[in-house]
């Protein structure tokens, strides 16, 4: 078991300040900046900085671990994947090779880089389509550079099959930040406690994912239009 002590939350950048990054696990950073833990173990004190999260239970937790799992498997082979150091399945770790190079912080924060991520993210998001997923962490906190100048993805939790798009209402209730319940009233009625998330996906897309000022409908036309 690697340990993963002193190692420091990853945070992002939002309105200049830096937060927490997403709500589903607790991002690690080692003390030498080479590797990123995603820690799905549901007594985190990442998840509760801000609030007790009483919905964000082992089972949850259990559940986004495994979606995360598979999912980084079955796109394993893609060059924009993570690359796995390990995945510890009794603590419910995964441990991948960083660069420190986060697209969060290199379009919002100190780092202030000449990203050329518009072409780069469109073949990521079009590619995962293509395959029949949609991949709904979109964010640039999802995506970093590696050594070679190629963006990669983590947040592999926020899949679902294009032809099955649907996930339990509890699932997302007990992951989504109350600034973005909106989102789950704009996929309409649950039908049988499942909400479909190709609405959410394509409002995504349309309107609510940002990079820098931009948002995403190029890749909506290009997709859904073209």
């Amino acid at each position: 078991m690697t340990s993963i002590i002193n190692w420091r939350p990853f945070l992002k950048y939002h309105d200049g300040q830096l937060g927490m990054a997403q709500q589903t696990y607790e991002p690690l950073i080692s003390p030498d900046g080479k590797t990123f833990c995603a820690n799905y173990d549901w007594r985190n004190r990442y998840q509760r900085m801000n609030s007790e999260r009483p919905l964000y239970t082992k089972e949850v937790c259990d559940y986004f671990f495994e979606q995360e799992v598979k999912y980084i498997n079955l796109f394993s082979s893609k060059p924009y994947a993570p690359e796995v150091v390990d995945i510890d399945e009794k603590h419910k770790r995964i441990f991948i090779k960083w660069y420190n190079n986060n697209c969060n912080h290199s379009i919002y924060g100190d780092m202030r880089l000449d990203l050329q991520w518009y072409d780069m993210i469109k073949d990521i998001v079009t590619d995962q389509y293509n395959t029949g997923y949609y991949k709904l962490t979109m964010y640039p906190h999802c995506h970093y550079i590696d050594n070679h100048d190629n963006m990669r993805a983590i947040d592999w939790y926020g899949v679902v099959p294009i032809d099955r798009p649907y996930i339990e209402e509890r699932y997302m209730q007990a992951i989504i930040h109350d600034s973005a319940r909106f989102r789950l009233e704009e996929t309409g009625e649950t039908k049988d406690n499942l909400i479909d998330l190709s609405i959410m996906f394509k409002r995504s897309l349309e309107t609510h994912v940002l990079w820098g000022k931009s948002n995403m409908s190029y890749i909506y036309k290009e997709i859904f239009n073209g």
